[in-house]
């Protein structure tokens, strides 16, 4: 995604406030548009040019070979206006945020910082002249939203890995020879002729018993190894840093007087 980032400089922050109304109707989020007052009219309220400078410094980059010049373009010209800055996806949307910017009296940057230069900027015409644009008082009351981030930071289990063991029966052939030994009886009858005897002359019984060797298969299930399956915890510390964003106030009383509310601007570079 090819992010783009507009900025448009406002006499007013009531122009700025107006931009970034018309620009959530037109589908931008909320969170994407920055509004950041720093002066009006070209009369500085905010001696924070630092950073602002590192605003500019930020979004051209020291390898532009204009760096310099329109990091000092940007910083003399949004020191004395109000900064609306828009966050976009792409180059389409960054087109359709910078018109309607311009269409809410966005400052040609150039032509006011000559003017600066020059001493050639008049207050009172300008007020004038945006007055007669935008059919009203370009200086009337508005409403700021206040915001203020509120960070919850927690912890949270994730699975990071695993073991799985499982057991089966696996068969396996096995194979022995064996000589094997079998008897056989046999009955041979030879011609004899001689006297008989008394002890010929009884009864006699001769038994002999065959017998042979077989093949015998016995087994035995024996338990030759345990496996054990378990996990080590191990603890640690972890420090988790954010920031907190929420907007600053300025009230300006008369010419010099000025009251600050605590805490930081919302979105200042």
């Amino acid at each position: 995604m090819n992010n783009q980032t507009v900025i448009g400089v406002f006499d007013t922050i009531s122009q700025a406030n107006s931009a970034k109304r018309a620009l959530e109707n037109q589908g931008f989020k909320s969170d994407s548009v920055d509004v950041s007052k720093y002066g009006s009219h070209g009369e500085r309220h905010n001696d924070d040019d630092n950073a602002i400078g590192r605003f500019f410094e930020n979004m051209f980059g020291n390898d532009d070979k204009d760096y310099e010049h329109r990091r000092k373009v940007g910083t003399e010209v949004a020191s004395r206006g109000t900064v609306v800055t828009v966050h976009t996806d792409g180059m389409e949307q960054a087109r359709q945020a910078a018109t309607i910017l311009d269409n809410y009296g966005s400052i040609d940057m150039k032509d006011r910082y000559e003017k600066y230069q020059s001493d050639s900027f008049d207050a009172d015409t300008n007020r004038t002249q945006l007055n007669e644009r935008f059919d009203g008082d370009i200086d009337q009351d508005d409403t700021l939203e206040v915001i203020k981030e509120n960070v919850a930071i927690g912890k949270r289990e994730v699975q990071t890995g695993g073991i799985t063991v499982r057991s089966h029966i696996i068969e396996r052939p096995v194979e022995e020879t064996l000589r094997l030994r079998t008897e056989h009886v046999s009955v041979t009858r030879n011609p004899v002729d001689r006297p008989a005897t008394g002890a010929d002359m009884r009864d006699r019984t001769i038994s002999v018993k065959e017998t042979a060797e077989e093949a015998v298969v016995s087994k035995e299930a024996r338990v030759v190894e345990e496996i054990n399956v378990r996990k080590d915890v191990d603890s640690r510390q972890e420090t988790v840093r954010e920031t907190a964003r929420e907007t600053e106030i300025d009230i300006e009383k008369g010419t010099d007087q000025r009251s600050r509310t605590s805490g930081e601007r919302n979105d200042r570079r």
